[in-house]
C-alpha cells in the first residue's frame, strides 16, 4: 500500500516537473534544458533520446508523465504569454530580458564547476561578438524575420528542440527577435495543427538528431561550449530589449521591470537547485 502511495506521489512529481519546463521552453529566457537538469531528469532525457530503444525501456514512466506535464504547461502558457505580448510588448520584453539575466549567474557557476581556461573566455567572447554581429546583420541589414508559415514553423521547432538539449539556451527569446513569437503563442494556444505539427516533427527530429552530439561535445569540452552558451545568451538578451528612447518615467519603469523580472528569477533559481537530486 505504502509502496503504491509513493509511486502515485511519484507519478504527480514528475507531471508537475513536466509542466514547469513546459512553461520553461514557451517563456522566453528560460530554458527548458536548465530546468531539466535542474530537476534531475536532463540526463535522463538525454538517454533516452541517444539511445531511444534502451532509453524507453528504462524510463518510460519518467517519459510519459514529464510529457504529459510539460505537454500541459507548453500550451497552457502559450495564450498567457501572447496574451501579455499584446497588452504591453515593451513591459513584457524588459520582463524577460531580466528574468534571463537573473539566470546567468546559475550559468556561470555550473559552466565553470570542471574550471576554466583561457580557452573558456576566449569561447564567450568569440561566441558574444559572432552573434551579436550576426543579430545585428539580420536585424540592421538583411531585416530577416521568420515567416508564419509550415517553414518558419519547423525553424521554431528546431529551435526548441535545441534549448532542451543545450542548457541555458532560451529558443523563445530569439524567436522573439526574429518576430514570430507571438504568431507562434498564438498557434499554440489555439491548437492549431498547422503550427503544432510542422513545430513538433522539427523539435523530435533535432532532440533525436543532436542529442548525442551535445552529449559528446559536452563531455569534451564542456568548460569552453558551456561559456560559448553564456556569450550567446548575454547576445541574445541585449538584441531583444527595447528601445529606451522614450519619456523618463517609461525608462523607469523598464529598469524596475527587469529587475523584477531578475530577482524571480534568481529565486526561481535557488529553488531549483534546492530541489536537484545530489
Amino acid at each position: 500500500m505504502r509502496l503504491q502511495k509513493n509511486r502515485i506521489l511519484q507519478f504527480i512529481l514528475w507531471i508537475v516537473q513536466g509542466f514547469i519546463v513546459g512553461i520553461g521552453a514557451i517563456l522566453p529566457g528560460v530554458s527548458g534544458g536548465t530546468l531539466c537538469y535542474a530537476f534531475g531528469i536532463y540526463d535522463h532525457l538525454i538517454e533516452v533520446l541517444s539511445s531511444p530503444i534502451k532509453g524507453i525501456k528504462k524510463h518510460w514512466k519518467l517519459i510519459i508523465f514529464v510529457g504529459i506535464g510539460a505537454g500541459l504547461g507548453f500550451v497552457g502558457f502559450a495564450g498567457v504569454t501572447n496574451w501579455l505580448l499584446r497588452l504591453n510588448e515593451a513591459v513584457v520584453l524588459c520582463v524577460f530580458v531580466g528574468l534571463i539575466a537573473g539566470t546567468i549567474p546559475d550559468i556561470w557557476r555550473d559552466a565553470g564547476k570542471e574550471g576554466r581556461g583561457k580557452g573558456s573566455y576566449i569561447g564567450l567572447a568569440v561566441s558574444f561578438v559572432t552573434i551579436s554581429a550576426v543579430f545585428f546583420v539580420f536585424k540592421n541589414v538583411w531585416q530577416i524575420t521568420i515567416v508564419p508559415n509550415t517553414v518558419g514553423w519547423l525553424i521554431c521547432g528546431l529551435l526548441w528542440g535545441l534549448s532542451f538539449i543545450i542548457p541555458g539556451f532560451s529558443s523563445s527569446t530569439l524567436l522573439l527577435f526574429f518576430g514570430i513569437y507571438e504568431k507562434m503563442s498564438e498557434g499554440i494556444s489555439k491548437l492549431d495543427f498547422g503550427v503544432l505539427i510542422p513545430l513538433g516533427i522539427a523539435m523530435l527530429a533535432t532532440l533525436l538528431l543532436f542529442s548525442r552530439l551535445m552529449r559528446l561535445v559536452f563531455d569534451k569540452f564542456y568548460s569552453v561550449v558551456s561559456h560559448c552558451v553564456i556569450g550567446f545568451v548575454i547576445a541574445t538578451t541585449l538584441m531583444i530589449l527595447p528601445s529606451f528612447n522614450t519619456a523618463w518615467y517609461n525608462i523607469l519603469i523598464y529598469i524596475g521591470c527587469i529587475a523584477a523580472g531578475g530577482v524571480a528569477s534568481f529565486f526561481f533559481s535557488k529553488l531549483c537547485n534546492r530541489i536537484k537530486p545530489e
